[in-house]
């Protein structure tokens, strides 16, 4: 018998959540190793460290990296991680607990080394006593157990393996933390551990599978700008800009690119005075690493766009889903278009109704689906919709979770559920944040279902490629919503299929957004695009990726431009203060004039009164 595999993600989520590396790395080395106490002794730290992570931490066989469940800015850790992070931590962090003397193997506990490592804990500030059974389980997550074992099997062997005394348990772990009531604790199949660290985030020398990616597009005289080039990360490429500057145009334009089809109307150029016709050209990256071109002029004549090469256009061996802001969506997949009777429909445009209530010919839609899926679960369709909703989840309202389906008045169907801490809630009824990431979630497990039946029937195999093209990724939701929505989307190809890899290609507005990515951004498959207004001109830049922290960062930076993170009064008064600060002219009643101005404006806390407050009091305003 194994752990299962809620029990294993559940061991992982509740410690990411307050349990520090130390406590779950170094001090199970440390009680393993049976460290001295009031005393040294020669001991590699580093060495042993190595062979816990090897033996705990290597979740994926073909990764250089190491896998960590534990509260920090990224699951993934190098080789060199027992040599400079977590070494950093032992003798920075957490010294004070050790008997050692620097640039030796000498190790040992102080004799008080349980109540100092808990103060360091306690002091660190958002870290706590992790959950005992979360840690039992993480470690046992790949042993043999017996029929009939328990948690508290678990915890017991755990304790024993580790020499944990039960001053430690008390002091240091949390004994209160346990498995829900009714998780399912072992199965007779082994646990892959590979597909749960996926489910978490993919580690970065995972391997890239490049077929059908949009390599580049370049648009002249279409849109606002003359002449727009951007060339798309291999996995993500964001784009960020003001408004009406074209965001949607290279959208609709990286679409037509893939699919050599509009996702609404086509795109209306600037008819030039030179003598140069309106164009896109793009590149893609075929299965060989090379890439081919592609390209269409707009005739004035006849309105409408021709492609430049009478040969057959290149075509993009992906998966392609399509979200517009106004809430429709478009699926293009060649496979299914080929098995169609006219042998053309490779494209379908919805409306946002007909992703909910169906297009007859083409989707049962998702009310329906849903339900069906509920109750059959034949090709495991449901399975798979519960965990990209579980994926997708926001973390104010929780794991978006399916209930059961219910008839409501006046409505002949039974309508899907979704699980809310206050009651299930019709899917009709839900908010409009929930709404859009039930209808992304439905389509792209709809898309790929309907793509593994067609490469079935057409006996091919599937693509390895999906492409999402996304206007306005935060579009409803909220800001804790908009941290963890682009992550989970990059990685969501993995719980399709693991040979299933994901190119995000979209517009965002957000600080929230780009801030998701800083861990995770990657200058060899991650692109970063502005748009911005110059001489009255467009312009689109490739841009480098900074990480700025905190959102005010983000808001005054190039990518945003705002001169304060504050209101467009307060930027006022500040803006009046120092020129006042700058002027040779000081009057007393001016800076109380300010002074009274700022009241208003400002926080009592706000980062601007310490350079106000002293120059103030020097000028008579004692406040």
């Amino acid at each position: 018998m194994f752990l299962t595999n809620t029990l294993v993600r559940w061991s992982i989520e509740t410690l990411r959540k307050d349990c520090h590396p130390f406590l779950g790395i170094t001090f199970l080395v440390c009680k393993k190793a049976k460290f001295p106490v009031g005393d040294d002794t020669e001991i590699r730290l580093d060495s042993l460290t190595r062979d816990h992570l090897s033996q705990y931490h290597r979740m994926d066989q073909n990764s250089e990296f190491y896998f960590q469940p534990f509260k920090s800015n990224r699951f993934w850790v190098s080789l060199s991680y027992p040599s400079s992070g977590l070494q950093a931590i032992n003798t920075q962090t957490f010294n004070l607990a050790f008997l050692h003397s620097k640039n030796t193997t000498e190790w040992g506990f102080i004799n008080d080394y349980i109540p100092t490592i808990r103060g360091i804990i306690d002091d660190l500030g958002g870290y706590s006593p992790p959950s005992l059974a979360a840690l039992a389980v993480w470690i046992g997550k790949d042993s043999r157990w017996e029929k009939g074992d328990n948690i508290r099997t678990i915890i017991q062997k755990f304790k024993k393996d580790f020499n944990l005394t039960t001053k430690e348990i008390s002091k240091l772990f949390n004994t209160f933390s346990m498995p829900p009531e009714g998780i399912k604790i072992t199965t007779k199949n082994r646990l892959d551990l590979k597909s749960v660290a996926h489910r978490f985030e993919v580690p970065p020398d995972a391997s890239s599978q490049t077929e059908g990616a949009l390599s580049s597009i370049r648009l002249r005289n279409v849109g606002p700008g003359k002449d727009m080039f951007l060339e798309f990360g291999e996995r993500l490429t964001l784009i960020a800009g003001d408004n009406g500057l074209g965001k949607s145009f290279l959208l609709d334009g990286a679409w037509w690119s893939l699919t050599g089809e509009w996702a609404g109307r086509p795109a209306y150029p600037i008819i030039p005075k030179s003598k140069e016709l309106p164009r896109i050209d793009f590149k893609i990256m075929d299965s060989s690493l090379g890439e081919r071109t592609g390209g269409a002029q707009y005739l004035r004549r006849g309105h409408n766009w021709v492609n430049l090469k009478k040969s057959h256009r290149p075509s993009v061996a992906a998966l392609s889903i399509y979200a517009r802001v106004d809430g429709s969506f478009a699926v293009a997949d060649e496979t299914r278009g080929k098995l169609q009777i006219d042998n053309s429909e490779s494209l379908n445009l919805f409306k946002v109704h007909e992703v909910w209530e169906g297009k007859t010919g083409q989707i049962e839609g998702l009310i329906r689906d849903w339900v069906s899926w509920q109750l059959t679960n034949e090709r495991g369709q449901f399975t798979m919709l519960s965990r990209v909703l579980e994926h997708l989840s926001p973390e104010d309202i929780g794991p978006l979770e399916p209930s059961n389906p219910i008839r409501m008045p006046g409505e002949p169907r039974l309508i899907p559920t979704i699980k809310h801490p206050y009651g299930d809630v019709p899917v009709v009824f839900a908010s409009a944040g929930v709404k859009r990431i039930l209808l992304l979630a439905y389509l792209i497990i709809w898309s790929w279902q309907e793509h593994k039946l067609a490469s079935d029937q057409a006996g091919v195999s599937p693509y390895k490629k999906m492409v999402i093209v996304i206007d306005e990724v935060e579009a409803h939701l909220h800001p804790k919503w908009q941290r963890l929505v682009l992550p989970a989307l990059m990685s969501v190809g993995k719980l399709l299929n693991e040979e299933l890899d994901v190119q995000v290609i979209a517009s965002t507005h957000s600080p929230m957004v780009l801030a998701s990515v800083e861990n995770d951004f990657s200058t060899e498959s991650d692109v970063l695009a502005h748009l911005s207004l110059k001489d009255d001109s467009v312009c689109l830049e490739k841009i480098e990726f900074y990480k700025y922290g905190d959102m005010s960062s983000w808001l005054i930076s190039p990518v945003f431009g705002l001169s304060h993170a504050r209101s467009r009064q307060a930027e006022k008064v500040i803006n009046d203060a120092k020129k006042l600060q700058l002027s040779d002219d000081i009057l007393p009643k001016n800076v109380r004039q300010i002074t009274h101005r700022l009241k208003q404006v400002l926080s009592p806390d706000d980062t601007f009164w310490s350079r106000w407050l002293y120059f103030a009091r020097q000028h008579g305003d004692d406040i």
